[in-house]
């Protein structure tokens, strides 16, 4: 029988479940591999975090908010937004759980969470409004930072490659900016700040991508190297529903994986 009613995620069996698991548990030793330390953050984020991000600014159709009752004696379907909103990516949340520290060596953080936006289409694997992400969030000195991102990049690649998904890397701008942030689109497009490994076999479906931010959230978010100077970002994140619905081949130990 068909569910009549809306899922924002997939139901999974305890079987499926574990197949997605062993897949971010995989990332996730690539991630402690190159020096990440394991974080747990909420599904909630505070807005002004998000405004903080400029996040609001670049994708207000997806951001989702917290609400609740105007008058738990009224009428329930009066709502009022609070001051939360439910987390649309997890590096945000590091950023602001280290606003206003001096870095004075490198930092690499991994967090699988639970995020959410706002789709107008959904398809089980492609587009949710709820999904798992695992994130690498890399944060230093510039070019660190760099050779940081390109290494997870490679790691990243030949896991997929393992589990049967062939892909390449392509520059792109985020799909969703809107019209009025088209400048900052194609900056992203010629600088290659935002590459996405993008499925062979899937049109073009991105499975994972690297992100640069230069020094945009050091400075947002008052995150200084011991020179004085705001650090640089850069962050990898890994669509978890993408890989476990498309995978071939069950993920392998990441300590197996060799890098390019």
């Amino acid at each position: 029988m068909i569910n009549p009613y809306p899922v924002a995620a997939p139901i999974r069996t305890a079987d499926q479940a574990a197949i997605l698991d062993g897949i971010d548990q995989d990332v996730r030793d690539i991630a402690l591999s190159l020096g990440a330390r394991e974080m747990h953050y909420s599904a909630l984020i505070a807005r002004d975090v998000l405004q903080r991000a400029e996040y609001p600014q670049a994708f207000p159709h997806l951001l989702m908010s917290a609400s609740r009752a105007r008058c738990p004696e009224g009428d329930a379907t009066e709502q009022v937004i609070t001051d939360w909103c439910l987390s649309p990516a997890v590096c945000y949340h590091a950023y602001a759980h280290l606003a206003g520290h001096v870095i004075d060596a490198p930092v690499v953080l991994t967090a699988r969470g639970t995020c959410f936006r706002c789709e107008k289409t959904t398809a089980p694997g492609v587009r949710q409004i709820e999904f798992a992400m695992r994130e690498v969030v890399f944060i230093g000195p510039a070019g660190w930072v760099d050779a940081a991102a390109d290494a997870a990049r490679c790691r990243v690649e030949a896991l997929a490659r393992t589990c049967g998904l062939a892909g390449e890397w392509c520059a792109a701008e985020d799909p969703f900016f809107l019209p009025i942030a088209l400048g900052k689109a194609v900056m992203q497009r010629l600088t290659k700040v935002k590459l996405e490994y993008q499925s062979i076999d899937h049109d073009g479906l991105a499975l994972a991508s690297v992100n640069r931010h230069g020094p945009f959230f050091g400075q947002r978010f008052h995150i200084t190297g011991a020179t004085g100077e705001p650090v640089h970002t850069a962050c990898v994140a890994i669509g978890l529903d993408r890989w476990c619905l498309h995978a071939r081949r069950p993920a392998v130990a990441a300590q197996g994986v060799e890098s390019c």
